[in-house]
């Protein structure tokens, strides 16, 4: 898989707000808090290869790639790509946290956390 490829630069947030969309999240402009994991892009194709993922392509693209600041767990910031969500989220259910990772655990009644 395209991301399963891709080399993890730990954990960082961003600003924004995140929905649940059924199959995948989307990131819309707002406040609070997205949670995810930083993935070094090394080659210009595996960038164009996540934009066909994320369905950025006209005429009627999903998302769209923008620059914005990340904040690692140690309080550094980077520069990064994001995708954000295009279409309308009303109805869609806003993700508390903005953790998808812990949304869909919780979702599927799965959790770490000892009973």
């Amino acid at each position: 898989m395209l991301v399963e490829a891709l080399r993890n630069d730990g954990p960082a947030i961003v600003q924004g707000q995140l929905f649940d969309l059924g199959d995948y999240p989307g990131l819309i402009a707002g406040p609070g808090t997205v949670h995810g994991d930083l993935l070094v892009v090394d080659i210009a194709d595996q960038l164009a290869a996540l934009d066909a993922y994320e369905e950025c392509d006209p005429p009627s693209p999903l998302f769209k790639r923008e620059r914005t600041t990340a904040w690692r767990p140690d309080g550094s910031m980077v520069a990064v790509w994001v995708y954000r969500y295009r279409l309308s989220v009303v109805g869609a259910e806003p993700i508390a946290g903005g953790d998808y990772a812990l949304h869909r655990q919780r979702a599927s009644g799965c959790s770490d956390r000892p009973e």
